[in-house]
């Protein structure tokens, strides 16, 4: 049953790129269109427009979805898309959190800006992590606890964290430090795993070449 879901998402996905490839939509202006809409959610939540809020953040993940299904159907990286991505998650995450820090002061502000901080962290070990696995040509097994965690504190959770968090603002206060101490948690497991890991990582030769060639990790 979850095969099928899954693969009737990605044939509804593969065949919206394309007709947005028709239109002549680019993954950039997709990727744009998305940072609009993290940007209104701050706004929306201000005017105690919860439902509004929610679908803005549902929307801004699908044109993020979006603009990377564009990107293969047009068969190449679009430059402005690789660029823009990371900020968009940055984008939504702060705008959902000043919203809810203005919808209810005394109560969301310090649950909000601690989900900030450690969600920025998060995001710039991960980061950074891919980068010298690509640097070194690290490559790396997924396994299954690996991939549930992806899900929990990636798109897929994160998603409905702020889609709640949107349509109830005040069980946020719970919620926010609930879901800012699993990824603390999480990130001072990967800081040990991945130290190591890179500490095993072949010695790179002088020309700057790595001495075993592998892929690069892909599961990030």
């Amino acid at each position: 049953m979850t095969l099928r879901l899954r693969r009737s998402c990605q044939t509804s996905m593969a065949w919206m790129a394309h007709q947005l490839v028709t239109w002549r939509i680019s993954p950039a202006g997709l990727a744009l269109t998305a940072i609009v809409l993290a940007v209104a959610t701050a706004p929306l939540l201000y005017a105690q427009q919860c439902l509004m809020a929610a679908l803005a953040v549902l929307l801004y993940r699908l044109m993020s979805v979006l603009s990377g299904w564009v990107s293969r159907a047009l068969g190449h990286l679009d430059a402005r898309q690789r660029y823009l991505r990371p900020f968009m998650e940055i984008v939504l995450i702060v705008s959902v959190m000043a919203g809810l820090s203005l919808y209810s002061p005394e109560r969301l502000f310090w649950p909000a800006l601690t989900l900030v901080i450690v969600l920025l962290v998060f995001d710039l070990e991960r980061r950074l992590v891919v980068l010298l696995q690509e640097v070194q040509s690290i490559v790396t097994r997924t396994g299954a606890p690996e991939r549930i965690i992806n899900i929990v504190t990636g798109s897929v959770g994160r998603t409905l964290l702020l889609m709640a968090a949107c349509y109830w603002p005040q069980s946020f206060f719970w919620s926010g430090f609930a879901f800012a101490g699993l990824c603390l948690g999480i990130l001072a497991w990967r800081l040990v795993t991945n130290y190591r890991q890179l500490g095993m990582a072949p010695e790179m030769s002088a020309s700057g070449a790595p001495t075993e060639q592998t892929d690069p990790d892909s599961s990030i």
